[in-house]
């Protein structure tokens, strides 16, 4: 059974808790729970390789992220 959680903009499966921000550029942040930012970094894993050295995305982490308050 699938987890809901409403403040993740993943595509999921989602797990509950807490979700973060993940930066994307300029004024554009992703919010995402644990399981959707490591799908999410799988892929930039994967596209950097496909990438040059001028356009690889970052690969930030969990840990040092900030958590998503929705009353901010």
């Amino acid at each position: 059974m699938e987890v809901t959680n409403t403040n993740c903009c993943g595509a999921g499966p989602h797990v509950s808790g807490e979700v973060r921000v993940m930066r994307t550029g300029g004024d554009s942040n992703l919010i995402l729970c644990r399981e959707c930012w490591n799908r999410e970094i799988d892929y930039r894993i994967d596209r950097n390789d496909e990438l040059g050295n001028f356009a690889q995305h970052g690969l930030p982490v969990w840990e040092s992220s900030k958590v998503y308050d929705a009353g901010e």
